[in-house]
């Protein structure tokens, strides 16, 4: 993965900041007398709370201006909760086509000194700090020292991302000192040794929410941040698919967590031992090629997972290996608490179908169900299935029973994607929704022959029953479906997956 790629896939999932570089303040004036020689002041007759939100809404420096503004607004900042990202300090920079190490360098240097000065002369608490615009690597020092002040003057949420690499820039171990902090997202760091480290629920009483972006890590440190986060709800391993980045082995026990996040992983493993409160197992982008195996252990309260795939991911629940030719799955190989399930297959590989139709069988509740084909239009069929297949497959119970709305994405008209279609019309018993998404609006030699292909299907008997309407769409362009970090990790909405209006 390229840096560029890395960097961009941090920031993205960074929290929304509450401030942008551009917010100023200005007061609404109002002429007393019909020449316009006076006028009134509005804002600062506000009442001290709403002045000190106003103060909360401001880039840093505008906000600590606001002492100089009239008596009325001093001590209003370091009476407000700070809301600091670095970005709002950094110094101008004359545009440049060569590069200045020197200019750099005393950029730098102003920026440390910017950032350290806000966090002495603030008195807390810290509501919300970004950091992340300067090389720490070449002020080390400097960022022991912030976390001390963090720690001590209460920070909440922190975003904290080493720039620019190596990995090996080591995480101050003052991290752990933070017992305030209810979200923590750290960027391309070397997490340090937990080994003879605090353990227990005193270390991060309040953490919720947790993300580990690009952060070379073991996973038995992983597993002591674990057991320090009593009330963590949120786990996002994000862009891991660098050398030594991320642990190859994953392991969740947790009491508390609800929503675990892997976005572009290189782990081989991904347990869930235990996690009784877990709700939402969403899986993005893996290493291309590289297997990973997928255990659910113990998670009786899971309800949506995916994306599972079809050609990397080996499912094993319980003790019990899924195979491509599984027809006959015990109850003890079934997670019946699923109700939305999210799977990648190629349907021009024969294994890749019967892999999927295996998958199916191990979640019998499932009342909604994405399938992203990954095959695209170009390739002829590597496996090709007999023309029996599909009408020669055994019981899927979901898709008989439970089976309400099924989306099935990036279409191209492969004979096996319309064969799949033919199954899940004529089994799905109180289906209420099938939707096909073409992949790109723009060609219209592939939509109008994707759309031909969709015909007979459309004018099938049980596909245009009142209760049951077939729905075509197409991306209109790339961006409608970009992953969201934030959409799969946001516990307020029902379905994750996808961002079409009509789903």
């Amino acid at each position: 993965m390229a840096l560029k790629e890395i960097i961009e896939i941090v920031y993205s999932c960074l929290p929304d900041f509450p401030v942008t570089a551009t917010a100023s303040l200005s007061a609404a004036f109002s002429s007393s007398t019909e020449g316009g020689g006076g006028g009134e002041d509005r804002i600062s007759a506000l009442p001290d709370d709403l002045l000190r939100k106003v103060v909360s809404r401001l880039p840093v420096k505008d906000a600590a201006r606001t002492d100089a503004l009239s008596p009325r607004w001093r001590g209003l900042w370091r009476s407000t909760p700070l809301v600091l990202d670095d970005e709002h300090l950094l110094p101008y920079v004359p545009d440049s086509s060569d590069e200045d190490e020197d200019l750099l360098g005393d950029c730098t240097s102003l920026l440390v000194s910017a950032i350290s000065g806000v966090l002495a002369s603030h008195p807390g608490p810290f509501r919300r700090v970004h950091l992340g615009m300067n090389p720490l690597c070449r002020e080390l020092y400097a960022a022991e020292e912030w976390l001390r002040l963090l720690a001590a003057k209460g920070v909440e949420n922190l975003a904290f991302v080493s720039r620019p690499w190596p990995l090996e820039v080591p995480l101050p171990l003052s991290i752990f000192l933070c017992s305030s902090l209810r979200s923590l997202y750290l960027g391309a760091w070397k997490f340090p040794s937990t080994a003879g480290l605090p353990r227990g629920p005193d270390v991060f009483p309040h953490l919720q929410e947790l993300g580990l972006c690009h952060t070379v890590m073991e996973g038995r440190d992983l597993e002591h941040v674990l057991a320090c986060c009593p009330d963590l709800q949120i786990l996002a391993l994000i862009a891991s698919s660098g050398f030594l980045s991320g642990p190859s082995r994953v392991r969740i026990s947790s009491e508390s967590v609800r929503c675990v996040v892997l976005w572009s992983s290189m782990a081989d493993e991904l347990a869930l031992v235990d996690a009784p409160r877990l709700q939402r197992l969403i899986l993005y982008a893996g290493q291309s090629g590289r297997t990973m195996k997928v255990q659910i252990g113990y998670a009786p309260e899971l309800t949506v997972l995916g994306y599972l795939e079809t050609a990397t991911h080996v499912l094993v629940i319980g003790n019990t290996i899924i195979a491509a030719e599984e027809t006959n799955v015990s109850p003890n190989a079934m997670v019946p608490s699923v109700k939305l399930l999210a799977l990648k297959v190629n349907f021009r590989v024969a294994k890749e179908v019967k892999t999927l139709l295996s998958f199916l069988r191990c979640f019998p509740q499932v009342e909604t169900l994405h399938v992203m084909s990954t095959g695209g239009e170009s390739r002829g069929e590597d496996n090709p299935l007999n023309s029996t297949f599909w009408r020669e497959i055994a019981a899927i119970e979901c898709m008989e029973s439970c089976l309400k709305k099924l989306v099935l994405d990036e279409f191209s008209g492969s004979a096996n994607e319309l064969g799949f279609l033919e199954l899940a019309f004529g089994r799905a018993q109180v289906l209420q929704k099938a939707v096909v998404v073409l992949p790109d609006a723009g060609n219209y030699a592939m939509m109008a022959r994707a759309m031909g292909k969709l015909v007979p299907l459309g004018s099938a008997e049980w596909a245009t029953k009142e209760d049951c309407p077939l729905v075509v769409l197409a991306h209109s362009d790339p961006g409608d479906h970009v992953w969201s970090y934030h959409r799969a990790s946001d516990l307020s909405l029902s379905d994750p997956f996808l961002g079409n209006p009509m789903q």
